[in-house]
């Protein structure tokens, strides 16, 4: 009688064990898709704000009047002047953060498209920005809209991944200031 109950006893205590493990390997691999979900986000964000600071910093480059360099600007869209290849021609460049109803192919419901276009030609669009903010700065560093006295911005980004993890997105987001030389 003793042997049975020590049988029973070891495979309930083996069942046990068995279902530790399999809970632990379950949440490192929710573990490890959530990580994987993180980086592709972080490095998704790196490549936008590269490209972003590049643009920006080059705002009113190669313009004879730096006052007129920024063409339109609001809250969550930019147009100015740069000659961003340093060709003696001035390019017209444009950010527009789109709406969350372009988006259909991802299941965030804050997805949008940050286009960027040089000359009226778009060259690609950032998918999974959720936030794209602008706020445009005199030279005493106070909030203008007067887009011929701005000399710095600051800008916000943030991107999520366009599927989650369980019922968690993957955010990051990076603030940044930009004083560029030519304005």
């Amino acid at each position: 009688m003793s042997t049975m109950l020590d049988m029973v006893g070891s495979f309930i205590i083996g069942g046990l064990l068995m279902m530790m493990i399999l809970r632990v390997n379950a949440n490192f691999n929710q573990m490890s898709i959530e990580d994987r979900l993180e980086l592709i986000v972080q490095e998704s964000l790196t490549e936008l704000v590269e490209e972003v600071e590049y643009d920006f910093r080059k705002i009113g480059f190669g313009i004879q009047n730096s006052a007129l360099a920024i063409i339109s600007a609001d809250t969550s869209s930019i147009s100015f002047f740069a000659d961003l290849d340093n060709n003696g021609s001035l390019e017209t460049i444009s950010y527009q953060l789109g709406s969350t109803a372009e988006v259909s192919g991802t299941l965030n419901p804050r997805d949008r498209i940050l286009r960027r276009s040089v000359d009226g030609q778009s060259y690609g669009g950032s998918l999974g920005v959720t936030n794209f903010q602008l706020t445009l700065y005199d030279i005493s560093r106070t909030v203008t809209a007067d887009l011929t006295l701005v000399k710095s911005l600051d800008y916000l980004i943030t991107v999520e991944s366009p599927y989650p993890s369980d019922t968690t997105y993957a955010i990051s987001s990076w603030r940044g200031t930009i004083r560029p030389r030519n304005l």
